[in-house]
């Protein structure tokens, strides 16, 4: 499939994956401080967001991270440094499995390798359910108060209603493909000892879904790795607290291209 997609500045190619169930809108905050900084910032719409149509009724992660590696093929890009938030993470592992010659660097930001457990299956089966029966209401009510951090819900409201507004803007069917296709994702946690690239795993201080003792362990694992804790964050740490999200990757960027 043809992924719709933008791209701002120019210098070194950056890849950022968006996460469920936002588009590639979710990295505005990032465009103005990551474009001026020698970076060519490429942000793509997964299946069914943003600009991106969707096939049928699961988005399959590995054929999504194909469709990542032929837009770059399409760039002309031979190496980028690729990342991506929470599902936008998913498909990063799957492209360094199918691609890992596309990668100067990798960014993993809010996310997990491993597969979903029994339970959070169940639980997103739940979801598609609730999500069938009352649309994206279902989202709202039962996603969006564990994603963002309590810091984020005391001190932006702003924030909280965007996002409420970007939840409620989502095609109820591309949301039931992609939890379909994040139900049925394969474990690549056996992946973290063979990723032969400086990785930077970026987390919210206050992410309930993918905790710091998550992130700690994905650290141990990735043999170049570092780990940026994001202060008064919950798991959208990019949009929460965009100026240490984007310190973060700024120096990570320099420190591998110079």
């Amino acid at each position: 499939m043809k992924l719709d997609f933008e791209e701002h500045g120019s210098g070194f190619p950056v890849v950022l994956l968006h996460a469920f169930p936002l588009s590639r809108q979710m990295w505005k905050p990032q465009i103005a401080s990551l474009a001026t900084q020698n970076i060519r910032l490429i942000l793509p719409d997964l299946y069914g967001f943003g600009g991106t149509g969707i096939e049928g009724d699961i988005s399959r992660l590995e054929e999504m991270a194909a469709d990542i590696g032929a837009l770059i093929d399409r760039l002309g890009i031979k190496q980028a440094v690729i990342g991506g938030l929470s599902m936008g993470g998913y498909v990063t592992f799957n492209l360094y499995r199918l691609r890992p010659e596309l990668f100067r660097a990798m960014i993993l930001c809010d996310t997990n390798s491993a597969a979903d457990t029994q339970e959070k299956r169940e639980n997103r089966f739940k979801l598609i359910e609730n999500v069938i029966e009352n649309g994206t209401q279902a989202l709202i009510d039962n996603m969006l108060p564990n994603l963002t951090g309590s810091f984020t819900k005391a001190n932006n409201k702003d924030l909280t209603a965007k996002l409420t507004r970007m939840f409620a803007e989502t095609d109820p069917l591309a949301a039931i493909a992609a939890l379909r296709g994040m139900a049925e994702r394969s474990d690549h946690t056996y992946l973290l000892p063979e990723i032969e690239v400086p990785t930077l795993l970026i987390f919210g201080e206050e992410d309930e879904l993918t905790d710091l003792k998550i992130a700690e362990g994905m650290h141990e694992k990735i043999k170049d790795s570092r780990l940026s804790v994001i202060k008064d964050a919950g798991h959208y740490s990019n949009l929460e607290q965009p100026e240490q999200f984007d310190q973060a990757v700024v120096s990570f960027i320099r420190e591998i291209i110079g």
